[in-house]
């Protein structure tokens, strides 16, 4: 008796798995773009490294991000960045920015249509020195972002507002960024992609003269245009 009941129970696990495994939902891959938030649910330890020069001063940025899925649906992140400021005038300056968190919740996802949605949370801590321009900005950003194919192509879209919680400009300044990417996936981890960026300061403090006034961002929309051949993204 007993080993018709180990029999049956063996039975029934070999026939549970199999099963299990055939009505498994399939995940959905998207491209990595420079900026753009992905709605994939991730498990990632990763690397970056960027370089930007600008009129006065040249800035590298060093970051680790640790990706953690704790339910199917729901990720958390926490980025820590590493700057080195290179002024045209004065010294160099290095040290840690401002931490990231985020939380992520994908909300929808359609395997028929190969599509995504994901909303959102994230906060960033001023553990940067403000005096030494390595941040010290605590704010805090909702996003929206959802991904979708368009026959061989990818694109992710993203929308966020930030609000800035520390500082002694008054009225405290908000932000609307909206980020579109648009990749031809030749494979996972080579995709040529086209990225495009708006951002409009929609709150801050007012100018007191005619040419700070010009000078503002203050209701501006800044547009900027990512165009990469090559992208190649090495996980670890």
């Amino acid at each position: 008796m007993r080993l018709a009941a180990v029999g049956l129970v063996l039975l029934v696990c070999g026939a549970v798995n199999p099963a299990y495994a055939q009505y498994a939902e399939p995940n959905i891959s998207f491209f990595y773009p420079l900026l753009t938030r992905r709605p994939i649910i991730e498990r990632e330890l990763e690397f970056g490294l960027t370089h930007t020069k600008g009129r006065d001063a040249r800035e590298t940025e060093a970051t680790m991000a640790l990706e953690v899925a704790i339910l199917p649906r729901l990720q958390f992140e926490i980025e820590v960045p590493f700057l080195l400021l290179n002024p045209d005038e004065g010294k160099a300056v290095a040290g840690f920015g401002d931490i990231e968190l985020q939380a992520k919740l994908q909300v929808f996802k359609s395997v028929q249509y190969r599509t995504l949605i994901a909303f959102g949370l994230e906060s960033k801590l001023p553990s940067g020195s403000r005096a030494r321009g390595l941040g010290g900005e605590h704010a805090i950003e909702p996003f929206l972002t959802a991904g979708t194919a368009l026959g061989p192509f990818d694109l992710i879209g993203e929308v966020a507002y930030e609000w800035v919680l520390n500082g002694d400009e008054h009225p405290r300044e908000q932000e609307f960024t909206a980020r579109l990417a648009l990749a031809y996936p030749v494979s996972r981890r080579f995709a040529p992609l086209l990225e495009l960026v708006t951002v409009t300061q929609t709150r801050g403090p007012a100018a007191d003269t005619a040419e700070a006034e010009a000078a503002s961002l203050l209701h501006k929309t800044q547009v900027y245009l990512y165009r990469v051949s090559t992208s190649v993204h090495v996980l670890v």
